[in-house]
């Protein structure tokens, strides 16, 4: 054989080798997913080098994930960025304009998110999460706390001298206006002419027969109602009412909230108290507010709202500091990577790993092949040069 044709074929042979030899390599990462047997014995090297170690690679890619891609520090300082904190503030800010903008209604907004059976079963159990959440707090709050037992001046906001001297006179306006009015409606006009008749009636004797004969009813209501009306609006009938009610004030103010309630009510507090919160038409409220357009809901507090977004960032970012290392340690990063690298089929990996390295896997069958004749062509060369 010709020199030159045997180093061309020991190039060939030795190049075909080196990329066969490294493309099976590369599927062997692979393949095969199950172990071969021949008989009891199973043949080396199967299953491939993935499916085989698969358990140690999650257990390893855990740990890596949470001891140095994943960790609680980088997450904190990522959070404390200012480049993420302004872009949280943008997100925020957009987020209020378009819903201030918005036509949509609560239900319509709801409904983007769940489907009308999903939201009517959410929207039940949020009415009785409430009920009962209001019931839990409100035995905490009189069981616990003893709202019961403290007096009504601890529990009003407020309770001063000087504001009960300002609740006293505006309950008094209140009272003597709502008198007048009642006195100068048709109503209050008829029971003043009951009242005369009645007090003609019962002087009897010689004054009532006189009474009876020379005065009329509607005449005498009409110059008892201006001197009734005169003498609401004095400052002697305000004053005297307002003092009565103060002392009523101070009076109830020493008395516990629990001994109040029940004159007022008749029966137990904590009972009636508790039954009313049982009965909030809440699931109707509810009902209500989904008809509520979210835009007239912002529009009062709109400005305000934009004008507490860049603090209410920062607060919800101090609080992620701050929450972030025990709720990486509660989710238990590395067992739960472990469990989805396990839980992930080698089927889809494999497309994975040649979908973002498949360039260099073919460059390494590639390079087998040009390392392969590079060794065919220095072997042949050397066997030819020993040779003569």
């Amino acid at each position: 054989m010709a020199d030159w044709l045997y180093i061309v074929v020991s190039v060939a042979v030795a190049a075909f080798v080196g990329g066969v030899t490294n493309h099976f390599a590369i599927k062997m990462l692979f393949h095969p997913r199950t172990p071969v047997m021949i008989g009891k014995r199973r043949l080396p090297f199967t299953p491939g080098l993935i499916p085989k170690r698969r358990d140690d690679i999650a257990e390893s890619l855990g740990n890596v994930v949470s001891e140095y891609l994943v960790t609680a520090e980088g997450l904190q300082e990522m959070v404390l960025r200012p480049k993420f904190r302004s872009q949280a503030k943008e997100k925020l800010t957009g987020l209020l304009h378009r819903w201030g903008s918005s036509n949509k209604t609560l239900k319509e907004a709801v409904l983007a998110i769940w489907t009308e059976e999903e939201w009517g079963s959410l929207k039940g159990k949020l009415a009785g999460a409430l009920t009962n959440l209001s019931q839990h707090s409100f035995q905490f709050v009189w069981q616990k706390r003893e709202w019961g037992k403290v007096p009504l001046k601890n529990i009003v906001p407020g309770w001063s001298e000087d504001n009960r001297q300002i609740w006293s006179r505006a309950a008094a306006d209140a009272v003597l206006t709502a008198v007048e009015e009642e006195l100068l409606s048709s109503q209050g006009q008829r029971l003043l002419a009951k009242m005369a008749a009645g007090l003609m009636d019962n002087a009897g004797g010689f004054i009532g027969t006189m009474a009876a004969l020379f005065m009329d009813e509607d005449k005498l209501v009409q110059k008892m109602t201006p001197a009734l009306v005169q003498a609401l609006q004095g400052e002697e009938a305000r004053s005297k009412v307002a003092l009565a009610i103060k002392d009523r004030l101070e009076l109830y103010g020493d008395k516990p909230v629990e001994e109040l309630l029940h004159a007022l009510i008749g029966t137990d507090p904590e009972y009636w108290l508790g039954d009313k919160l049982q009965q909030l038409p809440l699931e109707e409220w509810m009902a209500k507010a989904e008809e509520i357009p979210i835009a007239s809901l912002l529009a009062p507090w709109r400005s305000q709202a934009e004008a507490a977004v860049p603090a209410l960032v920062d607060r919800f970012l101090s609080l992620a500091v701050r929450i972030i290392p025990p709720v990486m340690q509660a989710i238990q990063l590395p067992q739960l990577v472990k469990e989805q690298v396990q839980k992930f089929p080698v089927e889809r990996l494999e497309e994975v790993i040649l979908s973002v390295s498949g360039k260099e896997f073919r460059a390494i069958t590639w390079l087998g092949v040009l390392l392969g004749g590079m060794i065919g062509l220095i072997q042949s060369t050397m066997l030819i040069w020993i040779g003569k």
